[in-house]
């Protein structure tokens, strides 16, 4: 299938760019305050993993480069550093933040170099206006600030793991304009899942958009998130040269134990060689090291 060129502009993560379709790696959690609280979200992040799949496979007509997997581990599998467990892309789930960095955010995602880590905070926040007035488009609206955290789920988790994936699989922030949040069936909708703008308060949903979908393709290209053929060749490289440290150590070993072995002739023992050079000794008699190893100030047995 031969998509057009897009001539639309993108957004994308600085050094953020998957190297073959991502293993996303869900850690266990459990919360006894909120009982059902991590099947819930497990659930939830599956079913946003499925769907940014669905919506490439779909519009690409390409399965394979967009085949992403999951799985649910133990904090423990994961800091196993024997483990055969490999997470592209890792998920925790925390109740809220706990720094005034993160005060105003659903989640995060540090991604750099192929990796990233998302982290969500699941528990639903609970806003109180702070008197500030916004009017846009000859209409008021009043600010709202975090105030604190209620004991159940956010209703919009799906929106947020949504998001944080898109940043994980490469996307940055789309900084929409008030124009483009539209009103569809009663609701404002998000140009892009990865809507960051001064008017989101103007935002009742966000979702995967064809916008976020052709932008993945323009990253990726229409065949989808490729294993780069010559990783085979660095394997390769690396093997070698370990083989050769090992084979030059071995060899550095024995001619170092071999020089310590007195070498006698065959017939008369004539031949007598210095147990530290290996030097030919001028006489049998003599002491099995030579007279210029003796002299050396640094001789020792």
């Amino acid at each position: 299938m031969t998509l057009p060129v897009f001539s639309e502009e993108f957004y994308y993560f600085e050094d953020q760019k998957l190297s073959a379709p991502p293993e996303f790696c869900i850690i266990e959690f459990t919360d006894s305050l909120l009982p059902g609280a991590n099947d819930r979200l497990y659930q939830i992040t599956q079913d946003a993993i499925q769907e940014w799949e669905n919506k490439l496979v779909r519009y690409t007509g390409e399965r394979q480069g967009w085949d992403f997997t999951y799985k649910i581990i133990s904090q423990e599998q994961y800091d196993d550093i024997f483990s055969a467990d490999i997470c592209d892309v890792t998920i925790y789930f925390e109740r809220e933040p706990t720094t005034d960095v993160e005060s105003t955010t659903a989640g995060h995602t540090f991604a750099m170099f192929g990796f990233a880590d998302i982290t969500i905070f699941y528990l639903e926040p609970v806003w109180i206006y702070n008197g500030q007035i916004e009017i846009i488009n000859g209409v008021k609206y009043e600010i709202a600030d975090i105030s604190h955290y209620k004991n159940s789920l956010d209703p919009f988790n799906d929106e947020t793991i949504k998001h944080e994936i898109g940043h994980a699989l490469g996307l940055d922030h789309y900084p929409a304009k008030s124009s483009e949040i539209k009103k569809q069936n009663g609701i404002y909708l998000a140009p892009s899942i990865m809507t960051l703008s001064e008017n989101s308060f103007l935002i009742d949903r966000m979702e995967i958009t064809d916008y976020d979908i052709r932008s993945i393709v323009n990253l990726y290209g229409e065949e989808g998130i490729n294993e780069w053929d010559g990783w085979w060749w660095i394997d390769y490289v690396f093997v070698v040269i370990v083989f050769l440290i090992i084979a030059y150590f071995a060899k550095k070993k024995f001619r170092k134990t071999e020089s310590k072995f007195v070498k006698l002739g065959t017939g008369d023992d004539t031949t007598k060689r210095c147990i530290r050079c290996n030097r030919l000794l001028a006489s049998i008699s003599e002491s099995d090291v030579c007279n210029t190893c003796l002299q050396k100030s640094n001789f020792g047995v």
